[in-house]
């Protein structure tokens, strides 16, 4: 309906209204407003809402501002192709300049499919970084026992397991770490049962206010961070009501500093005995003696824990590592489902290069008629197709890894767990490698559906 007459009068015709300079101040506009509120939400005051909301105004305009960031884009990325493939390569950059509206709706697609995957795989990385963070810094011990997370083993560890880990000549602390679970001042909160006192040796607890010796039946530790939110102080004394319905009175005997691995609340087992339904540990925590090597000291506590259930033995690096697997099963599963997502945009690409070859027939066989190769046809069109979608694949990984440290900063700064921001080089290469093979594959129809017009008729083709 906007097409002007005399603009429909003419054979061919080139779309310069998505570069306009209405979008372009708009779309910065937007971009301007979508980073100040981003970085309110993630620096000034973290939360994880206004962080969310800046994502979504951050992705609105880079779609906005595609058909101007497309023109700059292309123009940089196709440059190498000028020298690469001589005439066929600036033939293919212009084409993808024709219609900067085309070329950046055909991206967009891919873009944001792209931008999501970039987004966990960065996100993904962040999380293994954390627990590695997490373990060096809380895991004082040497090798960590922990139960499988399903099968035979998933009930948990014998309680009596620490004890015979103990007794090894090659072993200096050995601790076991259960769970409970009860309401702390009416809020339902994770209790550690464990001997606080090897808990100190084999963990980092930061800085101990009180003592974690003589918490006996009654007595409590709290970190530094749940002390504030209940408003306690050692000496203090809270309600603690357990799951089979009873109540007791708990007196604070010990704040700690760090909790990520020994939780937010310790008790003794003592005084988890008269309220537990189970008795069991998730993890046992070995500090080897003075001199000891990993290897001896690792074969002997295997040896050990082959007579209970024969749980995994692992080092500090492996226990880190372990930790995180699931979170690249949870990759499997995203990437699983996103694939679907960058074929449709692929099919998308395909379908609009179809659509170009059928509008530019005339072109095509003049072309031809010049002295064009069909092996030179097929690679104009193909090149088309990969600078189409090397522009979706690098403004999707820019969006992504940005979208990425969005939400480890405002996870970060809305939590009391500390998160570690990690960029996986190697993983968002392959992602981009990915996008312009498939950028590649996607023009592989449209080239040979192109080089077999036949010359004739295309030239006489109105």
């Amino acid at each position: 309906g906007r097409t002007a007459p005399l603009a429909a009068l003419r054979e061919t015709a080139v779309d310069t209204s998505g570069a306009s300079r209405a979008r372009a101040v708009t779309g910065t506009a937007l971009l301007a407003l979508a980073l100040a509120v981003t970085l309110a939400g993630v620096l000034l005051s973290p939360s994880v809402w206004s962080a969310a909301a800046g994502a979504v105004l951050t992705l609105v305009s880079f779609v906005v501002l595609g058909p101007v960031a497309s023109t700059a884009a292309v123009r940089v990325l196709g440059a190498p192709l000028d020298r690469l493939r001589g005439v066929t390569g600036v033939l293919a950059r212009r084409n993808a300049l024709r219609s900067p509206k085309r070329t950046a709706a055909t991206a967009g697609a891919l873009m944001i499919g792209v931008a999501v995957v970039s987004l966990f795989t960065v996100f993904g990385a962040s999380l293994k970084a954390t627990m590695d963070q997490t373990v060096s810094r809380s895991f004082a011990g040497d090798v960590a026992v922990s139960a499988p997370s399903f099968g035979a083993g998933g009930s948990g560890l014998s309680p009596r397991l620490a004890g015979a880990v103990q007794e090894l000549p090659e072993v200096d602390t050995a601790v076991g770490l259960g769970r409970g679970v009860a309401e702390v001042d009416g809020e339902g909160r994770a209790l550690t049962v464990t001997d606080p006192a090897a808990l100190h040796r084999t963990f980092d607890l930061g800085t101990v206010h009180g003592s974690l010796d003589g918490l006996g039946t009654d007595g409590i530790a709290v970190t530094e961070s749940e002390a504030d939110k209940q408003g306690l102080a050692t000496g203090d004394t809270t309600r603690l009501t357990f799951t089979d319905g009873r109540s007791a009175d708990f007196t604070v005997r010990a704040v700690y500093g760090q909790s990520e691995l020994a939780g937010d609340y310790v008790i003794t087992r003592a005084a988890w005995a008269p309220h537990r339904t189970q008795d069991s540990d998730t993890l046992v925590a070995v500090a080897f003696e003075d001199g000891v090597s990993a290897e001896a000291g690792k074969a002997a506590v295997e040896k050990v824990a082959g007579q209970y259930g024969n749980p995994e033995v692992q080092t500090r690096d492996e226990y880190a590592e372990s930790s995180a697997g699931g979170i690249d099963m949870m990759l499997t599963l995203v990437y699983a489902l996103l694939a679907l997502a960058v074929l449709i945009a692929l099919l998308g690409i395909a379908n609009t290069l179809t659509l170009a070859v059928h509008e530019r027939t005339r072109e095509l066989g003049l072309l031809r008629a010049v002295g064009q190769t069909r092996a030179q046809l097929r690679a104009m069109v193909r090149w088309e197709s990969v600078l189409v979608a090397a522009f979706g694949t690098v403004g999707g990984l820019g969006l992504g890894a940005f979208l990425g440290w969005v939400l480890v900063a405002a996870s970060d700064g809305a939590s009391d767990s500390a998160f570690a921001f990690a960029v996986p080089p190697v993983r968002l290469a392959v992602v981009a490698l990915v996008g312009l093979a498939a950028g590649a594959l996607a023009g592989l129809r449209p080239a040979r559906r192109a080089s077999r017009l036949d010359v004739l008729r295309a030239v006489a083709t109105e």
